[in-house]
């Protein structure tokens, strides 16, 4: 990656941070997950919606964290949203495809790219990429992630 495109995607990272449009906790949500980053203190509680058909609606998170943990966390729930929307916006409104185990193939996606792997990284999350050099940060970008799927994996609140 070039430095160009480096700082692009740093320059992303940051303004979705600091904007922070995205945070907030989801009183409807059906189940919720907390995780912490014992090196750096990065704590983030994740709330997630199903629907009754057990598809992944909406992604609400509250975050005491870094600027990367907090851009994903912000990347993930727009993600979520734009896959919703897509699916409500097909006819006859069906629901969203997006199923608890898509998060984890997304996880799984975002943390090869991290390792370095020879996989483009998922649409919507190629600003992650500029994080793949400083391994000690990785935790920070996967963070939100391991709480959506600990909310899965814990009973429904």
């Amino acid at each position: 990656m070039d430095a160009e495109t480096r700082t692009l995607f740093e320059s992303r990272l940051l303004s979705l941070a600091k904007a922070r449009a995205r945070e907030g906790r989801l009183p409807e949500a059906t189940h919720t997950g907390a995780v912490k980053n014992p090196f750096c203190g990065d704590e983030i509680a994740v709330d997630v919606k199903l629907s009754a058909q057990g598809a992944v609606v909406d992604l609400g998170y509250e975050a005491k964290a870094c600027s990367l943990c907090v851009a994903s966390a912000e990347l993930l729930s727009d993600w979520i949203d734009q896959v919703y929307s897509q699916a409500q916006s097909q006819e006859g409104g069906s629901p969203a495809p997006l199923q608890p185990e898509d998060l984890h193939a997304l996880a799984q996606a975002i943390d090869d790219v991290l390792k370095g792997g020879n996989a483009p990284a998922p649409d919507g999350f190629e600003a992650l990429v500029s994080v793949a050099p400083f391994r000690a940060r990785h935790k920070c970008v996967t963070l939100p992630f391991d709480a959506a799927i600990k909310a899965l994996e814990d009973k429904q609140t």
